[in-house]
Parts: structure tokens; sequence; C-alpha cells
């Protein structure tokens, strides 16, 4: 049950993700160090949770 709690919750994670990239696109012309980008990109691919 754990397992499919955490793949619900990678998966809204996830799509969230994407909105938040559309929204820092602007950003991500200047810069490239986002850290709120970083640590959901961290949590999503991180195999330990």
């Amino acid at each position: 049950m754990k397992k499919v709690f955490n793949g619900v919750c990678k998966f809204f994670v996830a799509n969230a993700a994407v909105v938040i990239t559309i929204i820092l696109l602007p950003v991500f012309l200047v810069t490239d160090d986002v850290s709120l980008f970083d640590q959901i990109m961290d949590y999503l691919f991180n195999d330990e949770s």
C-alpha cells in the first residue's frame, strides 16, 4: 500500500513540476540555479523514496 501511495504522490508531484517549469521558463532563460526545481527533481528521481 505504501508503494501505491508513493507512486500516486510522485505522479501528482511530476505533473506539478511540469506546471512549475512552464511558469519558471523566463527564470530559466536568465539562470539555471532554481532551488525549488532542483528539490522537486531530487524527490522525483531519488530511488530511496
